[in-house]
């Protein structure tokens, strides 16, 4: 039950949950691959990360460029997509009530949220190691939504389901998602001033009173890894928001 001395593929691995997640992993003894867009971000992780971080510039949406990227790679033990909802910092503007929201940001948060998991899903699982496990990453919403998140409430809904459908179909390797709640990290600093008032006034009504930080994510998403007996599993990481 140790990821000692495993290989462990994180795309969304520069920054944010990703890299407080390989940073944790690295520390204790696993081999680290992390990909992602910027290849000047890229190697300022590996540089914190440590150890001999192997990085990859992909962009996650592109199933082309997640292909090629696990074709080359080997096997490995554990996979983790971690890929924003918002492509950009001014993505999150554009995210208003389901009648006037555009259907094609409804397609924008898709391609970011699920598309790219199910890519690394579909061309990293046959490289994998059986004993090895897929953490997928969803959110609070599917089980308390705010005004203004239809797009990532449903995202983040379709991948707890195909999780579920996966953690059989490709057993023995586990699957599991990790949802976090209102988690502080740099791309956070972008959002528009009201709506993140809006964060504030939710984390003060949680139990914990705060937002959450990505290495308290990242303790969850090595607990999954490690964890031979957790498959189908949901971990909620959300400061208690859901029972607010």
């Amino acid at each position: 039950m140790s990821i000692a001395g495993q290989r462990i593929v994180i795309i969304g691995g520069s920054s944010g949950i990703g890299l407080a997640t390989a940073k944790a992993a690295a520390a204790r003894g696993a081999r680290v691959v992390i990909g992602g867009r910027s290849v000047e971000r890229l190697g300022t992780a590996a540089a914190e990360i440590g150890a001999e971080t192997e990085t990859h510039a992909l962009d996650a949406t592109d199933e082309h460029a997640v292909k090629a990227m696990f074709e080359g790679l080997g096997k490995f033990d554990h996979l983790a997509v971690l890929v924003p909802s918002a492509p950009d910092k001014t993505a999150s503007t554009r995210l208003v009530d389901f009648l006037h929201m555009e259907v094609g940001q409804f397609e924008t948060v898709f391609r970011n949220r699920f598309w790219s998991q199910l890519y690394g899903i579909r061309h990293g699982a046959p490289h994998m190691t059986p004993t090895g496990s897929i953490v997928l990453m969803s959110s609070s919403q599917p089980r308390k939504t705010i005004p203004r998140y239809s797009a990532s409430s449903a995202a983040a809904g379709a991948i707890e389901a195909l999780a579920r459908s996966l953690a059989i179909e490709l057993a023995p390797i586990r699957v599991n998602v990790i949802a976090p709640g209102f988690i502080e990290t740099p791309g956070t600093s972008h959002i528009p001033t009201e709506r993140r008032a809006a964060w504030d006034r939710i984390a003060e009504a949680q139990p914990v009173k705060r937002l959450g930080t990505p290495e308290e994510i990242a303790h969850g998403m090595l607990f999954l890894m490690e964890n031979s007996y957790a498959t189908a599993s949901v971990l909620d990481i959300d400061g208690g928001y859901r029972l607010t």
